[in-house]
This record gives structure tokens, C-alpha cells and sequence, in this order.
């Protein structure tokens, strides 16, 4: 009888066997494509505008007092003088004084127009950072290879590609027969009024846009190692964003006679027991599509499988993803401590102390339900905790894989990378194209940038090929308006 029962599971585990490899061999890399694309050099004035749109300091601070408002005034200035035929032949309406709408009518108002969009204000660049800095941070400095300073990257990449490839097309005297419009947010990094307004101005008008494309993915080509091709994550999807105060009242007193706990030991404990208890890790549509792909061109066997035979290695999956911090807040509600305060002098115990702390969280939860989350896991009823968001999002929700708007552009990055592996991806960060969901179904985050370079850190630059290939990317966009896909 024992003797049938391990045959039995001998050949139970043969079949398992078996399916798994059918089903790894079965999936195919992502099919490859050549890109067709074929695009005039990049002029030396598409760099010039770039550097010069970054030596424009339209820094964006929490207290809005101290905006320098001039700088957003120079900036559209700058617009009117080196884009001139679109100022010509494009209507603008302004809204809350720096946020821009530019639209370019098309042929057949019947069709859903389409919405390319960008920021073009900048997070400041912090004091003790400068010296580490190789060009001054305003400098748009133009090397060989890069334009180097705040805002290369983030977001005046975007705009200038949008601006460039439009003027390039009014040059040649393209008319769309879909109307495009061009929105450009004057304060992204702290909440997107602007791009509020804006949404509230098309909304106004009925305008349901069949796309939106705006800033947030991009191509890697270094950081998926056994994948030996460019990656194209196409954002679908954003995660919502909620900040917390976490406060501790105790007695305090002379340092020389500590109590056995103070208000910062049990603040720190709080946060001790956030970090060993991690929120639940999901899979969500986006991220599975994208584990799809890119594992079925995977050099590594194991990688390969698990994507193959999800059902089974899910939780194989899941550790991989985990063991790079982008792929871990892929697949977790990320609570992370931003901010402690404590103390007036180095011998008074205090007797408050008080954290904040950010969270990015996964479609399906909410604010609510991570903040009771928060509270089970510290289990410390000495310990307040108040949401404080100034700006707060629930988690959007993801555009159809399928939909005109993601076919739009997976298109045009076929077209203007070669044998790149285009994906959906849900955006870790929050933009402003999560406004836009209200009049639109399609709203898409991508910019064809190769693994950017200094990203709201130090030594922000954009290689000069990013901006080339950008800048073709939109003019595809643009030039296959028209189709539905």
C-alpha cells in the first residue's frame, strides 16, 4: 500500500513537473520589432531650449508666499520667443496664472481629442547639496553628451519635447484631424493646482480626452540584469499618497535621572514595529502583465519559470520583486518615516516627541484603511495618530491595457527604440495626470528616457540622445493621432 501511495506521487510530481516546463518553454520572449521611425537630426536650438528652459528657476516650495513669481514669468516669456508658431497658430488660455492649455485644433471636431502634457516647475535643490553638484544647479550647462542642472529631467524634458515636436510639425505644415491639446502645470511638486484648474477648465467644456500622456515611466537598460533588452514601463496605474503624525505626550525631566521610558523611546518603538511588520505584499493586474512580459525574455531559468507558472511560484514572484526597493513598492502600501522631531536641549528629557510618515499605497486599499493598519501594528494607544495630508490621493484607477490610449503609445515606442519590451507598470509616484482621470479613461505615463540621471537629486542631467529620441516620440504621437489602434 505504501509502495502505490509513492508511485502515485511520484508520478503526480512527474506531471508537475511537466506542466511547469511546458509552460516555460511555451512563453515565448516579448516579440521583437525594429524601429522604423526615420527623423531629422536634432537641431542645436532643441538643446539651446533646454538649457535655457533650465536656467529659468521655477522653483515650486510649500509655502507659495515665497514662489518667485518672476521666475514663472520668465518662463513664459521664454515660450512666446522660442516657440513662436505655436503661439501663431495655437489658441492659450491661461489658468491660475501659470498653468498653460495650448490647443491645436483638428480637422474633425467629432473625433476625442488627445491631451500631451508636462510640468515645467522644479523642486529646489537643498543647500549642503551644492558643492557636490559638477555645474551650478541653474546653470543648463551643455556638455558633449548632456544638459546638466534641475529640471533636465524632471519635468522640462517633457514639455520642451512636447514643444519641439509640435513647432518641428507646424514647420512642415502638418493639420491634425484630431484636435491636441498641450497642458502644462506650473506647480507638480507641490500638489498640481494648476493642473486642477485645468482638468476643471476642460471639464467645463466637456472635453473627455481619448488620451493623456504625461511624465512617469521610462526605458531601462541596467535595472533588470537578466533581461538583456530595453524595458519600456508605460504607467498605467498610480499609487495614492497619505501622510501621518504620529505624537507621543509623556513627563520629561532632567537628563541626569532618566525614566525606564521616555516620549521618544516609545516613538521609536512605534516605528520599530512599523518596520518589522510590512504591510501585505499584492500583485496587482499592471504588475503581473509586466512579470508577463519581461520574465518570458529572461536569461535566468528561475526568473523565467516563476513568470510562467504563476499559479504556483507566486510567492517566488514576490521575493524577487521585494529584493530591489522599486520592484518592493511595486507590490506593498509603503510606510516610510520622513520627518522626526523631539527635543530644545541636549540635557532636558523631552516631554513630546512626534514623527511623520508617508505612504504610498496599492490600488484596493485607501488611506482609511492604512492608517487602522498603522494603528494595529503599533498597537499603542499612548501613541496619536492623525492623517495631515496637505495633498492626499486614494489610489487611481489603471488604464485598459487594451484601450486606443496605451496601443498609442506602446506604438510609438516600437517605432523609436529597437527590440524594446514595452509593459505597464503602476507609477510608485504621484503626478499630475492623476487629475485628469475625471474626464478620461486613458491616461498613460511615459517619457522614452533611458534610466534617468539625478532625478530630484544631484547632478540632474538628460543626455542629449534622450532628448532626440523624446522629442521623435512625440512627433510619432502626434503624426498617428489620427488612428483609433
Amino acid at each position: 500500500m505504501f509502495k502505490k501511495f509513492l508511485r502515485l506521487l511520484a508520478i503526480l510530481v512527474l506531471i508537475l513537473l511537466a506542466i511547469i516546463l511546458i509552460n516555460t518553454f511555451r512563453n515565448r520572449p516579448w516579440p521583437e520589432r525594429a524601429a522604423s521611425a526615420n527623423f531629422p537630426r536634432l537641431p542645436d536650438s532643441a538643446v539651446m531650449h533646454l538649457s535655457e528652459a533650465v536656467q529659468i528657476a521655477t522653483i515650486s516650495i510649500s509655502d507659495t508666499s515665497k514662489i518667485d513669481t518672476s521666475a514663472f514669468l520668465a518662463f513664459k516669456n521664454f515660450l512666446a520667443k522660442s516657440y513662436p508658431l505655436i503661439h501663431q497658430n495655437l489658441s492659450l488660455n491661461v489658468v491660475r496664472n501659470f498653468s498653460y492649455i495650448f490647443e491645436w485644433k483638428g480637422e474633425n471636431t467629432k473625433m476625442q481629442p488627445i491631451i500631451l502634457m508636462g510640468h515645467y516647475d522644479v523642486v529646489p535643490v537643498e543647500e549642503a547639496t551644492i558643492d557636490k553638484w559638477q555645474v551650478a544647479p541653474f546653470s543648463g550647462t551643455i556638455s558633449d553628451t548632456c544638459v546638466w542642472g534641475r529640471g533636465s529631467v524632471d519635468d522640462k524634458a517633457g514639455v520642451i519635447s512636447i514643444l519641439e515636436a509640435v513647432e518641428s510639425m507646424l514647420r512642415q505644415g502638418f493639420h491634425p484631424k484630431r484636435t491636441i491639446y498641450l497642458c502644462f502645470g506650473h506647480d507638480e511638486e507641490i500638489g498640481g493646482r494648476g493642473a486642477k484648474a485645468i482638468v476643471d477648465f476642460l471639464s467645463q467644456k466637456n472635453i473627455r480626452p481619448q488620451m493623456v500622456l504625461d511624465e512617469g515611466g521610462e526605458i531601462s537598460e541596467s535595472k533588470i540584469k537578466d533581461v538583456k533588452r530595453p524595458v519600456a514601463v508605460i504607467g498605467v496605474g498610480e499609487k495614492g499618497y497619505a501622510t501621518y503624525e504620529l505624537s507621543v505626550e509623556k513627563e520629561g525631566g532632567h537628563s541626569s535621572k532618566p525614566e525606564k521610558e521616555s516620549a521618544i523611546d516609545i516613538l521609536v518603538a512605534a516605528l520599530a514595529k512599523l518596520k518589522n511588520h510590512p504591510t501585505p505584499s499584492r500583485i496587482t493586474p499592471p504588475v503581473r502583465e509586466f512579470l508577463h512580459r519581461v520574465g518570458s525574455s529572461s536569461d535566468n531559468f528561475v526568473n523565467k519559470m516563476a513568470s510562467s507558472n504563476m499559479w504556483l511560484f507566486e510567492g517566488i514572484a514576490k521575493g524577487i520583486i521585494e529584493s530591489k526597493p522599486e520592484g518592493n513598492a511595486m507590490i506593498h502600501t509603503t510606510i516610510a518615516p520622513t520627518i522626526l522631531q523631539s527635543g530644545i536641549k541636549d540635557n532636558v528629557i523631552p516631554s513630546k516627541a512626534k514623527a511623520i510618515i508617508n505612504s504610498r499605497i496599492l490600488p484596493g486599499e485607501t488611506s482609511e484603511t492604512v492608517a487602522k493598519y498603522i494603528a494595529d501594528a503599533i498597537h499603542d494607544n499612548r501613541v496619536i495618530i492623525k492623517k495631515i495630508s496637505v495633498f492626499e490621493s486614494d489610489p487611481s484607477p489603471s488604464t485598459n491595457i487594451e484601450s486606443p490610449a496605451f496601443k498609442r503609445v506602446e506604438n510609438a515606442i516600437y517605432e523609436n527604440m529597437p527590440h524594446v519590451i514595452p509593459t505597464p507598470y503602476l507609477m510608485i509616484g504621484a503626478t499630475d495626470s492623476r487629475r485628469y482621470r475625471s474626464i478620461s479613461d486613458g491616461v498613460v505615463n511615459f517619457l522614452p528616457m533611458i534610466d534617468s540621471k539625478g532625478y530630484h537629486g544631484i547632478n540632474e542631467r538628460l543626455p542629449i540622445a534622450d532628448l532626440q529620441r523624446s522629442i521623435n516620440f512625440m512627433m510619432t504621437i502626434i503624426k498617428e493621432s489620427d488612428a483609433d489602434f
